[in-house]
C-alpha cells in the first residue's frame, strides 16, 4: 500500500500521459490529477474514485485503498473481457475521510413512539455523507414501529441539527416532559407561536395519525438526514 499522490505519479509515468491528459480523457477537471501531485488535494471523493481509476486505468476499489491494481486501458483487447463486480475474499472499502458519529443511548419506546435519550453515547457509527464535520451530529436507533413503512425497527436515524426544518421533513423533536425531556422520531408538519404539528406513519391502537405539542414546551427540532438498517 502507498499513498495516492505515489501512485498518481507512477501510473501516469507508465502511460506515458501528462496529469492534465489523463484528467481529460476521463472527463475530471484539468488540473484534478496535478493537484494531487502538488499536494494541494490530499483525498478524493468516493463519487470521483471511479472517475480517477479510469483516468490511471486502475482498479477503483483498490485505488479506493491506496492499492494500484492495472486494468486494460478503454479501447484495448483486454478490455472487451468482463471484469469482476465484486472481490473474493470480500474487501472493505475506506471512504476518503472516513468518520464516526455517536449513537445516543434511549430508553424503550412508550406511546406514539415516545423514548427518552439517556444523555449518553452507546456506539459509534458511520458519517454519511453530508455530515462530516457538522458540530454535534448524532443518531438514534428507531424503537417500536409507529414509523412504519418510513421508518422500520432497529433503523438507525442520523440527525443534524443545525438544518432548517420544511413541511414533510423526518425530524426528531424533544419535549420538556415535567421533570424529563421526552423525544419523538416523526414527519414535521407545522409550528406556530402556540403549536407544534407532527404526524406519525403508523399509531398504534387508540393513538392518531396526528400529534400536536405546545410550542412552550418544544426543546428542539433536528432534521432526519438519512435513515439506514445497519
Amino acid at each position: 500500500m502507498t499513498d495516492l499522490k505515489t501512485i498518481v505519479e507512477k501510473r501516469l509515468e507508465e502511460l506515458g500521459l501528462s496529469p492534465i491528459e489523463a484528467a481529460t480523457r476521463a472527463g475530471l477537471e484539468r488540473t484534478f490529477l496535478r493537484d494531487i501531485i502538488v499536494g494541494r488535494k490530499k483525498s478524493v471523493r468516493a463519487d470521483k474514485m471511479g472517475e480517477l481509476a479510469r483516468a490511471l486505468s486502475l482498479d477503483p476499489g483498490a485505488l479506493a485503498q491506496n492499492e494500484m491494481v492495472a486494468v486494460p486501458a478503454p479501447g484495448s483487447p483486454a478490455a472487451t473481457r468482463p471484469t469482476p463486480n465484486a472481490s473474493f475474499p470480500p474487501r472493505w472499502q475506506q471512504f476518503p475521510g472516513d468518520t464516526s458519529i455517536p449513537l445516543r443511548g434511549h430508553i424503550a419506546a412508550g406511546a406514539n413512539g415516545r423514548f427518552i435519550m439517556n444523555g449518553q453515547d452507546i456506539a459509534t457509527v458511520f458519517c454519511p455523507p453530508g455530515l462530516e464535520g457538522v458540530e454535534g451530529a448524532y443518531a438514534v436507533q428507531v424503537d417500536g414501529r409507529s414509523g412504519e413503512p418510513r421508518f422500520f425497527h432497529g433503523e438507525t436515524a442520523w440527525v443534524n441539527p443545525h438544518l432548517k426544518v420544511r413541511q414533510g421533513d423526518d425530524v426528531v423533536v424533544q419535549i420538556l416532559d415535567d421533570d424529563e425531556i421526552s423525544s419523538y422520531l416523526k414527519r414535521f408538519v407545522s409550528k406556530s407561536n402556540d403549536l407544534l404539528r407532527l404526524y406519525q406513519y403508523n399509531p398504534g391502537e387508540g393513538e392518531s395519525h396526528d400529534l400536536e405539542f405546545r410550542a412552550d414546551k418544544v426543546f428542539a427540532v433536528h432534521k432526519v438526514v438519512f435513515h439506514a438498517m445497519l
